[in-house]
């Protein structure tokens, strides 16, 4: 997933920089047109008036088309969509007859393109207000005039949606491919995993018991040996019999949870999961901790790690953009771990470029009643909140 991430990011970036050479050129025609005007751009007057609107128009353009301004986000693009058509609109007022649609052009194909559809409509319908306020004042022409500008930054609309559309059929299928991807691993994964549970079976019968049955053993004879005053060089041997014997338990044993994968405790790993959803999955996600901390059973250990992952996997799908806490609490009568999203911008959550099977949740909470603890999970005003808690 975050290998297809970074490629969607990578091909939307190729597509943007494809755009350049067109806005540069566009930025050519206004100021070529601007110049052959009257009155022309100058440094008293309304030729003064003339140059600072049409730098105000063609500057952010040249600045997006630079690389030096990115529009990427609602208040950027919003912010270039009106400076440029505004200027553009001044310019026309004080250069009657020569306004041209480029600049309200470029505006409203770049809010489609970025914004979402109700923002982009509302935005939209601002800057042809004010283009239908300029031909009213008889700024640019006629009707005629005006409907064919109309008619030009419809199809423009109606061509960016297009567009984004394919790009954002292209990246959900690419991810959804990438989703599959990760099944077949960690499906291969499973079948290792019961292959080597069976073959962790068979060493903790063969190896492991024998080896208990050997400590024993061993800690029969060191007592006898004490017992009966035997040689001292005896009586060492059968001590370092004895740790060895002790030390190879504790390798079997080790190397059995290996095999059945288990894992360590998994709090201290909390950190670097958190960093690799940030890094790789470019989510605004903090990490904090409360409390002193202190050691877990192994399975509240894994369950409560195992819920952050979902959590923020979840996130991931359902939340991208949101502000994300992951906070640790460290309480006298449990461990609380919880996961919220929060949003500044209110209205409905975008829709998920890829959807869960709606069962991470459900098992999240089977994992917890196994442990004695508890997950809590629902709306918030601003987004979502997973808690999740476990016996001290």
């Amino acid at each position: 997933m975050a290998a297809a991430l970074s490629g969607v990011r990578e091909r939307r970036a190729h597509r943007a920089r494809r755009l350049q050479p067109v806005l540069w050129g566009i930025v050519v025609t206004i100021v070529v047109q601007s110049l052959y005007a009257e009155p022309g751009p100058g440094v008293h007057g309304v030729h003064l008036a003339v140059t600072l609107t049409l730098a105000g128009c063609v500057l952010p353009l040249a600045a997006v088309a630079a690389g030096r301004w990115q529009v990427l986000g609602p208040r950027s693009c919003t912010a270039f969509c009106l400076l440029t058509s505004g200027f553009g609109l001044a310019v026309g007022v004080l250069q009657p007859g020569s306004m041209s649609v480029l600049p309200l052009s470029v505006a409203v194909l770049t809010a489609f393109l970025v914004l979402s559809r109700q923002h982009a409509v509302v935005l939209g319908g601002v800057l042809m207000s004010g283009l239908v306020a300029a031909a009213l004042a008889g700024v640019d022409g006629g009707i005629g005039t005006l409907l064919s500008q109309l008619l030009f930054c419809a199809v423009l609309a109606l061509m960016a949606l297009s567009v984004r559309q394919a790009g954002d059929s292209e990246e959900r299928a690419e991810l959804l491919l990438a989703q599959l991807a990760d099944a077949r691993e960690a499906e291969a994964e499973a079948v290792a995993l019961a292959e080597r549970t069976r073959i962790a079976q068979e060493l903790h019968d063969v190896l492991a018991q024998t080896l208990s049955g050997l400590a024993v053993q061993i800690q029969a004879a060191r007592r006898m040996a004490r017992r009966e005053q035997t040689d001292e060089d005896l009586r060492e041997l059968l001590d370092r019999a004895g740790k060895l014997a002790k030390e190879g338990l504790g390798d079997a044993r080790r190397a059995v949870g290996a095999l059945r994968g288990r894992q360590t405790p998994s709090l201290d790993r909390l950190p670097e999961l958190v960093e690799r959803y940030r890094v790789d999955l470019e989510l605004d996600v903090r990490l904090s901790v409360t409390g002193a901390p202190r050691p877990l059973p192994a399975d509240a250990d894994w369950a409560l790690y195992r819920g952050a992952q979902e959590s923020l996997t979840n996130a991931a799908r359902y939340a991208r953009g949101a502000h994300i806490s992951v906070a640790l609490r460290y309480e006298p009568t449990g461990t609380a771990l919880t996961v919220e999203d929060r949003r500044d911008a209110p209205g409905p959550m975008p829709s998920p470029l890829v959807v869960g099977s709606g069962l991470g949740l459900t098992g999240m909470r089977e994992r917890f009643d196994e442990v004695g603890g508890k997950v809590d999970a629902g709306p918030t005003p601003k987004g979502w909140k997973v808690t999740m808690e476990v016996p001290a």
